[in-house]
């Protein structure tokens, strides 16, 4: 019979595709839902289809909601990768998130506000998502008590489950902690880097109109983040952040999967 330990092992063997052995780096790309909204869920998966994105993220309905979407999206032959959720006392019902069931899908979790309860609410949350075969990912945000990713990975060390690991995000790190670390804070999360996102970014900018934009505007230098994925051989999924970005959004998908096209070819 297999221990706790090598079921837990076999479980995280990643479901996202994160080998030992060598390969070439193309990671899969989707679109924030914040970035997305063409009439319908059939025309947000044929948009994003046509484009060239694998789907979507980090959608904010769960439930009846997100099944709804996943449905249209499978017509489409497009995935949804994950819900963001929020936990802060309570852990996550398995009714919000059993549409993602058996999808090699994610949740992305906040803590706004992190208690005495927080740690065994996210440890209940990564137990009910592991039975459900979805990993959960801890999303650092500006203004949370779980901001950066040091805070988050002390979190992950007192909720103590395989399930649980990190996303990196562009837009909050560079807000919130120093650019020349980059390489260290992921080198830091290893094997609990379950997901990235990215967006263009101005180096020292404060406000969110400075880090999040298009992908093919700002100086922030996105082969850094790639090469550093590809060093420490990530095969997991990125986002692309498109909060408060003005202007169309079918221009501003279609300039950033170009742009994400043209920096995996200079990779």
């Amino acid at each position: 019979m297999l221990t706790l330990f090598a079921m837990s092992f076999l479980f995280l063997s990643p479901v996202f595709g994160q080998q030992s052995e060598s390969h070439s780096f193309s990671p899969a790309f989707y679109a924030f839902e914040n970035g997305v909204s063409f009439g319908s869920l059939d025309e947000d998966a044929k948009t994003l289809r046509d484009l060239g994105y694998a789907g979507i993220s980090q959608t904010f309905s769960g439930g009846e909601k997100l099944a709804q979407r996943i449905a249209a999206f499978d017509k489409a032959g497009m995935k949804v990768l994950s819900v963001y959720l929020n936990v802060g006392d309570t852990p996550i019902a398995a009714e919000l998130i059993k549409p993602l069931a058996n999808r090699d899908a994610l949740i992305e979790i906040t803590v706004r506000k992190k208690t005495a309860a927080t740690v065994a609410a996210v440890r209940q949350t990564a137990e009910t998502a592991s039975q459900l075969k979805i990993r959960v990912a801890l999303y650092p945000h500006h203004g949370n008590d779980i901001a950066t990713m040091p805070q988050a990975m002390k979190l992950i060390a007192q909720v103590d489950h395989p399930n649980l690991g990190v996303m990196f995000n562009l837009c909050h790190f560079l807000k919130n902690e120093k650019a020349e670390d980059l390489e260290l804070v992921l080198e830091n999360a290893g094997s609990r880097l379950f997901a990235v996102s990215t967006c263009g970014a101005t180096l020292g900018g404060q406000g969110w109109g400075e880090l999040i934009r298009p992908l093919d505007q700002g100086n922030f230098p996105q082969l850094r983040l790639l090469r550093a994925l590809k060093k420490m051989d990530f095969q997991g999924p990125v986002g692309l952040q498109c909060y408060g970005v003005p202007g169309d959004k079918r221009t501003n998908l279609s300039k950033s999967i170009a742009a994400w096209n043209r920096l995996l070819a200079e990779l």
